[in-house]
């Protein structure tokens, strides 16, 4: 039995065994568990189990923080518990409306996520590649990786359409095709486009996300009616082609225009509180991602930031704040290591802290330094520290990944200047340093627990 296994096993027992399991997922570092009654869970058994690095509950969810590992835990829950992948997670009431708004907004982004580290990260390479390796904008290897980077993000209403469809509980392909709708080349920015002779509003669909949710939350509603009022003997054909004749027009005439609305006014909003606030924007956002992650609210950023790259092509607020947060949790983790002295705790300050200055900070939080207190006030120190010098030098971010040392060619603007680099590598530097040096004084009690 390998570890991953044997961990499964303890954590699906804990949890009051397969049958009080209603539906398994997964996000970056957190083992997803949706429960029957939470009364049978044992929140302290899970806590204890050699593995588990921490324990968020919402309702009758279970986020159980794993780490890096987590899809390898997932995939042997799912075949002990023989759960069907990305199952149904069935909603008892328990959530209030918070957190139901941010358990969606997780559940819809968290999966479209890779597609656009992945998109955002090649632009950035493709940057460096054509201002100082020589690489012509005629090519064919510019073209390809220029498609590469284009497509996460013109495409971007389809991955989010059947993600958030998915999460609703409803066909995901249903979702997806509304998406495609509305980047077809002749909806996406149309003029002139009518509709049974009303106007239709001539909106850019491409690289959006609020329409596509609007639409897929109303079809959530449509198709859900369908399926239950409509014989079974049609319903296969019936359901989809009815649903999606009543989404669409609707989607195009109300839900678009209002959702690109909605999304030019967030964007609107975010760069006023960053011109209201200047430099202090940013040192806040640093200070406070480290309690947001905690908490989960850091997910309700997504379509925030999603909104200002939509309007701006860059991120001059939210993600050069958690650039210096996460670097402050991984040196403050780090910095327990070189502290501490029992050999657990070392090994899992060490790994968690590496990972943290990388950019995924779950590990340490849950792991480190909610446990021993002091160091989680040390990282707040450290990421408003230095956010206040990412504020100040007016940092920005250029591509859609979560901020860290391993993704600093997203700090590369499109002429290639390396400028806007350099104070991030500063800002990484500064978090890092303060973070270290605040968590070495303050100190902590190995023997403390959350």
């Amino acid at each position: 039995m390998n570890k991953f296994e044997q961990l499964s096993k303890e954590i699906l027992a804990a949890a009051g065994g397969e049958s009080n399991v209603a539906g398994v997922n997964f996000c970056a570092t957190r083992l997803r568990l949706t429960v029957n009654e939470p009364s049978k869970v044992s929140e302290e058994t899970i806590k204890k189990i050699k593995g588990v690095l921490g324990l968020v509950v919402r309702g009758n969810e279970y986020q159980v923080v794993i780490g890096t590992d987590v899809p390898k835990v997932y995939s042997e829950i799912v075949k002990l518990g023989k759960f069907a992948k990305s199952g149904k997670v069935s909603e008892d009431g328990t959530k209030g409306l918070a957190g139901r708004v941010i358990d969606f907004i997780s559940g819809t982004f968290v999966p479209v996520l890779p597609i656009l580290v992945a998109g955002g990260l090649v632009n950035a390479v493709l940057t460096v590649l054509t201002a100082y390796f020589g690489l012509a904008s005629d090519s064919g290897t510019y073209l390809v990786l220029s498609v590469i980077n284009n497509a996460a993000f013109y495409f971007l209403p389809i991955f989010v359409g059947y993600s958030a469809a998915r999460k609703l509980d409803i066909n995901p392909m249903m979702g997806g095709y509304l998406g495609a709708i509305l980047v077809h080349k002749a909806i996406d920015g149309a003029a002139g486009l009518s509709f049974l002779g009303i106007p239709v509003t001539q909106v850019n669909y491409n690289t959006s996300v609020i329409p596509v949710i609007l639409g897929v939350l109303f079809m959530s509603l449509v198709y859900n009616f369908f399926e239950k009022y409509i014989p079974k003997e049609v319903k296969f054909f019936a359901v989809p082609l009815l649903t999606i004749l009543i989404v669409t027009p609707v989607t195009l005439l109300l839900l678009g225009p209002a959702g690109t609305f909605i999304g030019k006014y967030i964007a609107d909003a975010l760069q006023w509180v960053n011109v209201t606030l200047g430099w202090l924007s940013v040192a806040i956002m640093g200070a406070i991602t480290p309690i947001l992650v905690m908490t989960g609210m850091n997910q309700a950023l997504f379509p925030l930031v999603f909104a200002e790259f939509a309007a701006f092509g860059y991120d001059p607020f939210v993600l050069p704040g958690m650039l210096a947060a996460n670097v402050a949790v991984g040196a403050a983790a780090l910095a327990v290591y070189f502290k501490a002295k029992n050999a657990d705790n070392k090994a899992l300050a060490l790994s968690s802290g590496i990972t943290g200055v990388l950019g995924i900070t779950e590990p340490s939080i849950f792991g480190v330094l909610l446990r021993f207190k002091k160091p989680f006030l040390a990282a707040m120190i450290g990421g408003g520290v230095g956010g206040l010098f990412a504020g100040i030098m007016g940092l920005a971010e250029y591509a859609i990944v979560s901020p860290g040392l391993a993704a600093i060619l997203a700090f590369v603007p499109a002429d290639g200047s390396l400028y806007n680099l350099f104070i991030a590598l500063a800002t990484i530097a500064i978090a890092f340093a303060v973070s270290f040096a605040a968590t070495w004084f303050l100190g902590f009690d190995e023997d403390m627990e959350v």
